[in-house]
């Protein structure tokens, strides 16, 4: 059995594993570290840091595995919040915490603690919210969509969009803070938008074992700068929270007013992206118009098929003029051409989409089927070319072979 150790310090996370003992065994092992003189937090940081665990890891973010089936092989977690002074011990079935300034003057047992209860996983002012504001939903009707370009890059991303919940399913149906939230937001944007590389694997290597997604990591890549991204016509809004959402479109929608000649009868489009949910917000001068909220990643299911219509309408931008001449070939001529821009499908896929040229994706290579890679699997001069989707240099967890 192991247990998870968080070490938080102004903000800043630091995290460990290690075997775990009984709760008491641990309990007596943290008093006889902090046991004696009233220290200050640095002193305690440096005891806890140096004595409880090894390989400490600095993160933006507290991750409790429990929400996921995987999380077996792990007893407790512990978080030392020095920036609250306590710790806090989070089972399968129970929540508690106790002063640290207790462990500082005597030997405590978990008769110490008390319950508490933690702050729910889906937000007060979820964008289903926004269904008890006065305006009727609005159902989309976007004349200048080019529905055969929606379809081939759908049939590409959709499986990827899955494939990115599946693997970071163990943050996504739990609690996850501000930082966390906007590298997510940033991760749909990406694959939406096709705005991502592809790193090839080919040469052989030897196993290396271990899973390229486990329940105790969270994403590393950054994450957008701003709160509303411009993507051709639409400004994807990236806010947890209705109300918010709303007032940063508002802030928005009247900046550009001011800064547009001959404006004021124009509609803008917002798309409020919360990862859990999507909304398309119309807005003008008289009144907005908005989508029903449709789910994206719950942490549960893949994201459905209305909901990635929804994104792929909304950031749909115009066919690029670099792909007007390989369309001009038969079909099969642009395939084969294609073929030749990566030693992999999966890359070759993206620029036949960038540039709308060639047949949409079926997810074969050949007469394989491609599938995502679960591991740091051995490799031989005979293994398909890995393919690995990474954001701004960092991978994304998800790969394909």
């Amino acid at each position: 059995m192991a247990a998870y150790f968080n070490l938080i310090l102004q903000g800043t996370v630091y995290f460990a594993a290690r075997r775990s003992a009984e709760d008491d065994d641990m309990l007596q092992m943290y008093s006889s570290k902090l046991l004696g003189p009233a220290r200050d937090i640095e002193s305690t940081f440096d005891t806890l840091y140096s004595r409880v665990a090894r390989n400490w890891q600095q993160r933006d973010d507290v991750l409790t595995p429990f929400n996921d089936r995987r999380w077996s092989h792990v007893r407790s977690v512990w978080s030392f919040d020095l920036d609250s002074d306590i710790l806090r011990l989070d089972k399968k079935d129970r929540n508690l915490w106790v002063p640290l300034n207790l462990i500082r003057q005597r030997y405590i047992t978990i008769s110490d603690f008390e319950p508490y209860e933690p702050p729910p996983t889906i937000a007060k002012h979820a964008l289903q919210s926004m269904a008890v504001y006065p305006t009727p939903c609005w159902r989309i009707k976007r004349k200048e969509i080019d529905l055969q370009r929606i379809e081939r890059h759908k049939a590409f991303i959709s499986k990827i969009l899955a494939d990115f919940a599946f693997q970071w399913r163990h943050v996504l149906n739990g609690r996850y803070n501000n930082s966390t939230f906007r590298k997510f937001a940033y991760a749909i944007i990406s694959i939406v938008t096709l705005d991502f590389t592809v790193e090839e694997v080919t040469l052989s290597r030897q196993g290396l074992g271990g899973f390229l997604v486990w329940i105790d990591r969270l994403p590393e890549w950054d994450f957008a700068s701003r709160y509303i991204v411009r993507v051709g016509e639409t400004s994807i809004v990236i806010c947890q929270h209705a109300p918010h959402a709303v007032a940063l479109i508002g802030e928005d929608f009247r900046k550009r007013i001011l800064s547009t000649p001959d404006s004021e009868d124009r509609s803008f489009t917002y798309l409020i992206l919360s990862v859990r949910e999507l909304i398309l917000y119309r807005m003008n001068n008289q009144r907005p118009k908005y989508t029903e909220p449709m789910r994206l990643f719950d942490g549960t299911h893949p994201p459905p098929d209305e909901a990635i219509e929804l994104l792929l309408q909304a950031t749909q931008t115009s066919t690029s003029a670099l792909g007007a001449p390989l369309r001009k070939l038969p079909v099969e001529l642009q395939d084969a051409i294609l073929d030749n821009v990566s030693a992999g499908p999966i890359e070759s896929a993206r620029v036949g989409c960038l540039l709308d040229a060639g047949s949409s994706f079926s997810w074969k290579c050949g007469k394989r089927n491609i599938e995502r890679e679960e591991g740091h699997r051995h490799r031989t001069p005979w293994t398909p070319v890995e393919s690995h989707i990474c954001f701004g240099g960092y991978r994304s967890g998800i790969a394909y072979k």
